[in-house]
């Protein structure tokens, strides 16, 4: 009786250590994953030029913008089915992956298809074919990997992640080194992402072989579920891809690979909310059905999401200047003050990706349409009417304010949203106010760049700490799930 008494007392531990385990493999392996697709970043921006960028960019953002329909967001409602019957993980998944491959074949026919009415043709063209089989038809093939996810095993996706991204890294030094033609990039980037594919495919594979073959077919039910996640996702892919193809298609391919440098920086971060939040995605769909433990999760989840967008926020801001010089040189000036807007809609991304989960975990993902067609909506609005008249930097700032508008503010429309995005708020505005003000406090500092980034970031923990917004009992919460390791065992 005792035994048992004190197995439910730990087990929270037990949850609570292996989430943080999990989410520190994550963030080391994205870590170390930043740095080498940074450097490949770098190293191909050097030696293709801006023009060439432009072109690099401008075929992925037009395969990106395929993506919804690739997936039709059953990536998501399968980690959330898997999660909840983990049972039936196996037939879940097996369904959702050829679910997967109908409309992976769908997306890459159509978009091939529309692609010369848009601008996409003669020498781009077959740049854009393998560009399109590598983002749209090899997404069944990665979908298994969510049962890295579902069993809080993800240190085997970041594993495979950086196999990627280190063989990637060494291809482009080899290709830079001979000079290769961008076709000869497009290719070899291909099959550094078939190859990853593969991997997940077959790894996942044996997880899954172990399992039941029981359930029943409910595809219509994953279709059903996966629907909204589509349609958002279609929007979503409009507002974060459409300003690369609209100024490919109404500057030039020079401009937009300045554009270029400036989002690759910026999105470099994407890949933290994207490793924090895979580690907690089960832990919210367990517990979305007790209110306090779900509100307590989340809670603490957007504080940290925000402290950590705000800190890349003031230092990319500080230091934008030294940071395009140093990694891209003097050729791409002009990405400064491009960055210097951006980096800021990489805040509304680490609430966004709180905002998306909390909601799907609470299955109230049909709500996911409205911010995701209020954002690209305004995205494309303001594109039309910010690129003639200020080129790249009009849609730098069309993309911090359609992001700004989907994420913060239009799901207070509806009261069943209206208090995740509230309990976002609450966090958010003291984070920023502290951001900002530690921005304006540098401005007035003499000294060279680096100088600025180094007070900047200072100015902000220091404020993080005397405003209690982290803490000591951030620190010894940390401590404590990590020195339960043996409760997990």
């Amino acid at each position: 009786m005792n035994s048992m008494v004190i197995q439910k007392t730990k087990s929270p531990f037990r949850t609570r250590t292996r989430v943080l385990h999990n989410t520190a493999a994550l963030l080391g392996g994205r870590g170390i994953s930043i740095v080498l697709s940074g450097g490949a970043s770098v190293i191909l921006a050097r030696y293709l030029g801006s023009e060439k960028l432009g072109e690099f960019g401008a075929i992925y953002a037009y395969a990106a913008l395929f993506g919804w329909l690739a997936t039709f967001g059953i990536d998501a409602i399968m980690a959330r089915e898997a999660s909840i019957d983990r049972e039936h993980a196996a037939i879940i998944l097996r369904t959702g992956t050829k679910l997967c491959l109908m409309f992976a074949a769908g997306a890459t026919i159509l978009s091939l298809v529309i692609a010369p009415f848009v601008g996409y043709k003669g020498r781009l063209y077959p740049l854009l074919i393998l560009a399109v089989m590598e983002m749209l038809l090899l997404s069944p093939l990665r979908l298994p990997g969510v049962v890295f996810q579902v069993d809080l095993k993800q240190w085997y996706s970041a594993g495979i992640n950086l196999f990627r991204q280190f063989l990637w890294l060494l291809l482009v030094v080899v290709l830079a080194w001979f000079q290769a033609a961008l076709i000869t990039v497009v290719v070899w980037r291909f099959v550094v992402a078939a190859l990853e594919a593969i991997l997940i495919w077959s790894i996942s594979r044996r997880f899954l072989s172990r399992l039941p073959e029981v359930g029943t077919n409910r595809a219509r039910y994953y279709l059903a579920s996966a629907a909204p996640m589509a349609f958002s996702s279609l929007l979503a892919s409009i507002y974060m891809r459409v300003d690369q193809v609209m100024l490919h298609s109404m500057v030039n391919d020079s401009i937009l690979g300045q554009y270029v440098v400036a989002v690759r920086v910026s999105e470099l971060f994407e890949l933290l909310p994207a490793a924090l939040i895979a580690s907690l995605v089960p832990m919210l769909s367990r517990s979305a059905k007790d209110p306090v433990i779900f509100r307590t999760y989340l809670d603490r989840t957007f504080r940290y999401f925000l402290i950590l967008a705000c800190a890349i926020c003031v230092a990319i801001t500080t230091g934008a200047a030294f940071i395009i010089k140093l990694l891209y040189g003097r050729q791409f000036a002009a990405a400064t003050p491009l960055l210097s807007v951006l980096i800021w809609s990489e805040a509304a991304m680490f609430f966004g990706a709180v905002v998306i989960n909390a909601m799907v975990a609470t299955n109230l993902q049909r709500y996911l349409l409205v911010p995701t067609a209020a954002g690209a909506l305004s995205n494309v609005a303001l594109n039309l009417y910010l690129i003639p008249r200020y080129a790249a930097l009009g849609a730098a700032w069309a993309t911090l304010i359609s992001y700004s508008l989907a994420w913060f503010i239009v799901l207070l429309a509806f009261r069943q949203t209206r208090p995740l995005v509230l309990q976002g708020l609450r966090w958010a505005i003291p984070v920023f106010a502290l951001a900002v003000a530690a921005i304006w406090i540098t401005m007035f500092l003499p000294g060279p760049p680096i100088l600025k980034l180094t007070a900047g970031v200072c100015l902000y923990l220091a404020g993080l700490a005397v405003t209690r917004l982290f803490g000591r009992d951030d620190i010894v919460y940390a401590w404590a799930a990590f020195a339960h390791r043996s409760v997990g065992s």
